[in-house]
């Protein structure tokens, strides 16, 4: 079954709401179906249900004025009275997430500027959004998109925001993990290997928790260690986690497993160790 990502059924929900305001009912209905079977194969994702759940509230109601039943007939007064009841909330709402998702999809088209300038528009809406956890994975979002472009200490301001509301929720393990993940590359941007093996240490610490529900993150954490012991050219114990990270690669034959062949092979070049090298290569 393919899957598809939060991002991409973000901008049909976008689209969906276009044609919501325009009252094309069929293109409207079609889209709306459309989103639904997507959302059944769609990684998990509880911001975009909401979102799905926004949405499908402002086309019912749509529906109840444009294709009436006896019963249930609404007036164009009824119907404004009804939007403008919810109006304040839902727009800063669907503002909120429209921004968010367009963000989300900029950012995985590696369109990082545009990405920020979405993210950014999304952000004047935070303070009117009351979850705590929305706010962490939007805060998190933004250190993802700082720390592609390098902008270091923004990236690690996010993180940091972001690890402060998921700390204190213990279901969000994953997301601490990532937070770790990020701030940690923040300091080898910075060079400041020291300051970022206690953080991969800890993300280490809270992936052994998960090691049989989430290999990827488990070897991630492996990964990471020996990435960053490698630019502090201690090859021994990056080689070390290398080779632990790839035996976890390879149970879920990951598309991470070339690029980790490729660092271990560089490691073992640089100890002498020839054969095992190339083996890697």
């Amino acid at each position: 079954m393919i899957s598809i990502t939060s991002a991409e059924v973000g901008m049909k929900i976008n689209e969906w709401h276009r044609h919501i305001q325009k009252f094309n009912v069929t293109d409207a209905e079609m889209l709306k179906a459309e989103i639904e079977r997507d959302i059944e194969v769609m990684e998990e994702d509880q911001d975009l249900l909401i979102y799905y759940q926004l949405m499908a509230f402002r086309h019912k109601i749509m529906l109840e004025y444009t294709l009436p039943s006896d019963e249930n007939r609404m007036e164009l007064s009824e119907y404004l009275k009804k939007i403008e009841g919810h109006k304040k909330k839902l727009d800063n709402m669907r503002a909120y997430y429209y921004n968010f998702f367009r963000g989300m999809y900029e950012f995985r088209n590696g369109k990082y500027t545009k990405a920020i300038t979405y993210y950014k528009k999304a952000e004047r809406k935070i303070p009117t959004i009351s979850d705590k956890i929305e706010k962490a994975e939007f805060y998190f979002k933004l250190s993802e998109v700082y720390y592609h472009m390098k902008m270091t200490h923004i990236s690690m301001h996010y993180a940091e925001l972001s690890y402060n509301i998921y700390k204190k929720h213990e279901l969000y393990s994953v997301r601490r993990i990532q937070c770790h993940f990020v701030i940690a590359g923040n300091y080898d941007d910075l060079e400041n290997h020291e300051k970022a093996l206690p953080h991969l240490q800890e993300a280490l610490k809270g992936a052994e928790l998960l090691k049989r529900k989430n290999t990827h993150i488990y070897a991630t954490a492996f990964f990471n260690l020996g990435n960053c012991y490698h630019k502090m050219d201690n090859l021994n114990k990056a080689a070390r986690y290398i080779e632990q990270a790839l035996v976890q690669y390879r149970k879920i034959n990951s598309d991470v497993l070339p690029q980790a062949y490729h660092d271990l092979a560089l490691i073992y070049f640089k100890q002498g160790k020839k054969q095992q090298a190339m083996d890697c290569f």
